[in-house]
């Protein structure tokens, strides 16, 4: 059984809080939060990290279920491409990337499209490590997703190997997890025909 218990805080409070730190970096940044451009950069700084982190603070998405009239086996089911934004818990940066899930479900009903693709945003939706986000969402589908086995696949950006550090604007990492109940030949199927689409950042260009 799935529980996800948010995180509940007084939001008022707690973010002037966070602002007052903000503003504290800016300045051993060595530049002024008083000056014009900066003001409200502590506001906006935090509101961007709340909306980036909402998972931490919002229930699971709700998934509905719809029947397959007179069909007793629906076969496998395939979302391709669900774009998701997240950041690194080690950095606080942008991770940015796709996720293909795989799926058969136990029975003739199937949840509506579009619930996948919400509890891949709401699960990416907080810091997080690939790895463990891609491990995360095959456990957490197969269970919301009523499925006799989940297989899933992310390929991201990471901005903190981009832009800083190694700085390779052409790195990119892959992971893939899945759930039991799926059979040696569909898993050595799956990896081999499985694909995820890679985001793309233009950073440098000659104009």
């Amino acid at each position: 059984m799935l529980t996800h218990t948010p995180v509940l805080v007084d939001r008022n409070n707690e973010q002037e809080e966070a602002e007052k730190y903000v503003r504290e970096i800016i300045r051993v940044l060595g530049d002024d939060p008083d000056r014009p451009g900066l003001r409200e950069t502590p506001r906006r700084f935090i509101n961007a990290l709340l909306e980036l982190t909402r998972g931490l603070r919002e229930p699971p998405p709700t998934v509905k279920f719809f029947p397959m009239e007179g069909n007793e086996y629906v076969g496998r089911i395939s979302v391709n491409d669900i774009e998701f934004v997240s950041v690194c818990e080690h950095h606080l940066l942008p991770v940015i990337g796709t996720v293909t899930v795989v799926y058969e479900p136990l029975n003739s009903e199937v949840p509506g499209l579009s619930k996948v693709a919400r509890y891949v945003k709401w699960l990416a939706a907080r810091p997080m490590l690939q790895e463990r986000f891609t491990v995360r969402l095959a456990n957490e589908l197969k269970e919301a997703l009523h499925a006799r086995y989940v297989y899933v696949k992310v390929c991201a950006l990471h901005m903190c190997a981009m832009i800083r550090g190694v700085k390779d604007e052409d790195m990119y990492m892959v992971t893939e997890a899945w759930t039991d109940g799926i059979s040696s030949d569909e898993l050595r199927e799956l990896r081999n025909s499985v694909h995820c689409r890679v985001p793309r950042i233009v950073l440098t260009k000659e104009y």
